[in-house]
């Protein structure tokens, strides 16, 4: 597309964002989402966090709609609040490390060993424990963010909700499982499952 037509594409785009147009939207989720993601995962070296910086970066996209300045163009607003995000998990991330070092525990590749499988199915079981103590809804939605590894969007269509509301529920059904990896003695383990889930 020529440079002039592409401006007026996205500036038009923005328009509809701006009033509230759900194709809009996705077309700059199409758009943008795989870059936002491959940026994020270059430096958080997971993918379920770099996905939640995808659904973050939109989140917010959706709910700043109607004040983003179409003169200074949605890429720039995009990797700014995607370069915002990522720093801001970083330092969160790097203070657990910290916190961690007292322990003097560095996570390893897992092993084919039965030792390594056995603490494997030991904490298998307890987040099984921990996700049936959940209510129903966010049950749903921790299952279907970890084991289909969808994103808010799809969970919220999937479901009905809101894509923030699903982020609630995930928020809470994480808080709740961390709490319950505590009280059984397993403090290093609950905080990798911040670190792998959030």
């Amino acid at each position: 597309m020529h440079e002039d037509g592409y401006i007026y594409e996205e500036a038009k785009l923005l328009s509809l964002l701006a009033g509230g147009s759900e194709y809009a939207f996705q077309v700059l989720y199409d758009r943008y989402r795989a870059y936002i993601y491959q940026t994020a995962i270059r430096y958080l070296k997971s993918p379920l966090l770099a996905q939640e910086v995808v659904q973050d970066v939109f989140l917010k996209l959706w709910f700043k709609r109607a004040t983003i300045n179409e003169e200074k163009g949605i890429e720039a607003w995009l990797f700014t609040v995607a370069k915002n995000n990522i720093i801001n998990r970083l330092k969160k991330i790097a203070r657990e490390w910290k916190a961690l070092a007292g322990f003097k525990l560095v996570a390893a590749t897992v092993t084919d060993n039965t030792a390594d499988k056995m603490q494997d199915a030991f904490y298998n079981e307890l987040l099984q424990q921990a996700i049936r103590e959940l209510p129903e809804q966010q049950q749903k939605v921790f299952q279907l963010a970890r084991f289909e590894q969808l994103t808010y969007i799809q969970i919220g269509e999937q479901m009905g909700l809101s894509p923030l509301t699903v982020k609630t529920h995930m928020s809470r059904a994480l808080a709740h499982i961390r709490r319950f990896f505590e009280e059984h003695g397993e403090i290093f383990f609950s905080i990798l499952v911040l670190l792998s889930f959030r």
